[in-house]
């Protein structure tokens, strides 16, 4: 079984400051090894690493980062990396700093170890857009965020930059198993929709995912039912003021090899319900006790019931502290 890169378990000092910190190489949790991995599947896994802001450190083959204009990136690799931008290029080194345009926007960038492994790296300039510009950005509805972070967490506070997703940039890869329109709010819009997005919550997914096909679950992704919420639409459905998902933290996912738009039979028992989410959501939990480096990802689990609207689920988020909900 292939690893997820990790390091030795955190300290509890550590703990403290895990909101501000986020690896994103996790070790493979405990699984039932009777039943094969799901054919086909490639993690998109590479032997080198980057570490992005806040420690978020990616060996993944393909990652986007959202920048705001402006913007000095810090890229810091594990090896010396070639960075290849179109026709330009820059010699081998471990410091890739890359100040973003002030135009929002995407670059495309190629990292090359000189051994055949290459990270395309999707940088995304954003869209600003502070709190006092009002409830819209370019007509389109955000709403009105909390004025306060909640509880003093930093990632609650509202968001000054916006990803502009323009024609086809919903199509944009940005992790090797998702795409930026799974995570769209399902808000109608006249013209571009706009949305915040945690590279975080896809480090999260793609570790989950490996793990999801490591049990033996065919999946090539997670359907997301619900990715991004403007605080009108996460309003407008009845949810609490505080959502992860209105941070772009969260994600309520379930797994649909045959595309049926139901969560697949998980636990074999040839029907699919609720219990085939409790299997999603104890799959996501054996994450965070077998898996040390799954911590500094920590955050939000639910599972969820099957409904005349939709069928059962499990909610995942990266808020930084434990919390469970719905496990029945």
């Amino acid at each position: 079984m292939k690893k997820f890169l990790g390091k030795a378990l955190l300290s509890a000092a550590l703990v403290s400051v895990l909101p501000q910190i986020a690896h994103a190489r996790l070790l493979n949790p405990v699984i039932d090894r009777t039943t094969p991995p799901a054919a086909g599947f490639e993690p998109g896994r590479l032997p080198f690493a980057i570490t992005l802001r806040d420690g978020l450190v990616v060996d993944l083959d393909t990652f986007a980062v959202f920048a705001h204009p402006g913007e000095q990136v810090r890229i810091r690799a594990d090896t010396p990396l070639s960075w290849l931008e179109g026709e330009a290029s820059r010699a081998a080194a471990t410091d890739l700093d890359w100040t973003a345009p002030v135009t929002p926007g995407l670059t495309q960038v190629q990292l090359d170890d000189g051994d055949g492994h290459v990270m395309t790296l999707n940088l995304v300039v954003m869209r600003s857009h502070a709190p006092d510009d009002g409830e819209t950005i370019n007509g389109y509805r955000l709403g009105s965020y909390p004025s306060e972070p909640y509880r003093g967490h930093e990632n609650y506070r509202a968001p000054e930059n916006f990803l502009e997703v323009t024609d086809g940039l919903e199509d944009l890869a940005v992790s090797p198993h998702f795409r930026l329109g799974q995570f769209l709010c399902k808000q109608p819009a006249d013209g571009n929709q706009y949305l915040v997005l945690s590279e975080r919550l896809l480090v999260k997914l793609e570790g989950i995912l490996e793990a999801a096909n490591e049990r033996g679950w065919e999946a090539d992704t997670f359907t997301v039912m619900s990715g991004y919420r403007t605080p009108a639409y996460n309003a407008s459905i009845g949810n609490g003021r505080h959502s992860r998902h209105i941070y772009g933290g969260a994600a309520d996912i379930f797994i649909d090899a045959n595309q049926d738009g139901v969560m697949d039979d998980l636990n074999g028992d040839g029907v699919h319900d609720r219990r085939d989410a409790a299997a999603l959501f104890d799959l996501v939990d054996s994450l965070s006790h077998n898996a040390p480096q799954f911590t500094p990802l920590i955050g939000g689990l639910g599972e969820y019931a099957p409904t005349s609207n939709h069928g059962p689920f499990v909610h995942v988020d990266e808020r930084g502290w434990r919390a469970r909900w719905g496990r029945s």
